[in-house]
């Protein structure tokens, strides 16, 4: 078999530039055949080249090199994920919030959800809770974790919707809690090669609907209706889904189906990256696709990871140097 070559030429990058019946995002649209092509090529070469890249090390989260960020940078340019590992370890439980605000600020992450489980500095922590209103909830459960983007039964809209995330390891499981990740991109990719028409059902408005609920606490939930795959006002293409059965909707029979073919493509894929976390280290990313296994906790340490969510998109494009030694 030819290897893949990890560039496209210079013609071909100014073509898929270029505003063309609706710019960048026709791609995502089924519109143009041509587009999508060259797309498609320089994704999967831009894939290969990063899968097997390792968790960047990081000297200090507040103020980053020229070498750490260019690698972060590629990887998420790449693949729309990034794993790295911190060298240092903040001294409380206030600092390391600090540091991860001050770590995704300098990719240009600012606009900070504000989730109900956050604390006052938009970072929710992923643990078993015992009690208040995350318990219940299978996250704060040793439970596994199906494939889900985060944020997906609170979409209003592709501006007002999780876009990107940090999900930082602060202890690690004594056995257990591994994840899988999965660029959403190359989901989209692996199911238009398969089926045009399961992709053309998953990018309608009214795909996926979230029934409304009430938790234990009385809290109510709205129903959410939206796309599994869309593309926002840049053209980027971004996707709301979760596998799980229960609590989920589908607008038809045939959409259905074209989930459950999305879910074994997902499953099957041989791009899946596979990690557990270890204490330092974390996944910087685009809200890509993710789960994650059960999990048994250490007796002396429990398992506790950190994560940040945001309403926009990591800034790779330009690779700012300020700041940066």
């Amino acid at each position: 078999m030819k290897p893949i070559d990890c560039a496209i030429t210079e013609a071909e990058l100014a073509g898929l530039a270029a505003p063309r019946g609706g710019g960048p995002g026709r791609i995502f649209t089924l519109d143009d055949a041509e587009a999508y092509r060259l797309w498609r090529r320089e994704k999967l070469a831009r894939l290969e080249c990063a899968r097997k890249a390792m968790p960047t090390p990081i000297a200090n989260p507040l103020a980053l090199t020229k070498v750490e960020r260019q690698a972060l940078s590629a990887q998420i340019a790449d693949a729309n994920m990034a794993l790295y590992s911190w060298s240092v370890t903040p001294p409380s439980d206030s600092e390391r919030d600090e540091w991860l605000l001050a770590f995704t600020s300098s990719f240009g992450l600012r606009a900070v959800e504000d989730h109900r489980s956050a604390n006052r500095n938009g970072v929710v922590r992923i643990e078993i809770a015992q009690g208040g209103g995350r318990r219940g909830y299978i996250p704060y459960t040793d439970k596994a974790i199906s494939w889900h983007t985060d944020g997906y039964y609170n979409y209003h809209g592709p501006s007002r919707c999780v876009r990107a995330m940090i999900l930082h390891c602060a202890r690690a499981a004594g056995d257990g809690g591994e994840n899988r990740l999965l660029d959403h991109e190359l989901a989209y990719l692996r199911l238009r090669d398969e089926d045009r028409e399961a992709t053309r059902l998953l990018l309608h408005p009214r795909a996926m609907t979230i029934p409304e609920a009430t938790d234990e606490s009385g809290r109510f939930r709205a129903e959410n209706v939206g796309p599994v795959f869309f593309v926002d006002d840049a053209g980027a293409l971004a996707m709301r889904y979760t596998a799980r059965k229960k609590f989920v909707e589908w607008r038809d029979s045939a959409t259905r189906a074209a989930a459950e073919k999305l879910f074994g493509l997902i499953e099957s894929d041989p791009m899946i990256r596979r990690i557990k976390l270890a204490a330092g280290q974390g996944v910087l990313c685009n809200n890509v696709l993710h789960d994650r296994t059960g999990f048994v906790d250490d007796q002396l340490s429990a398992r506790l990871l950190c994560r940040i969510r945001f309403h926009n998109t990591i800034d790779h494009a330009s690779r700012s140097e300020n700041g940066a030694n």
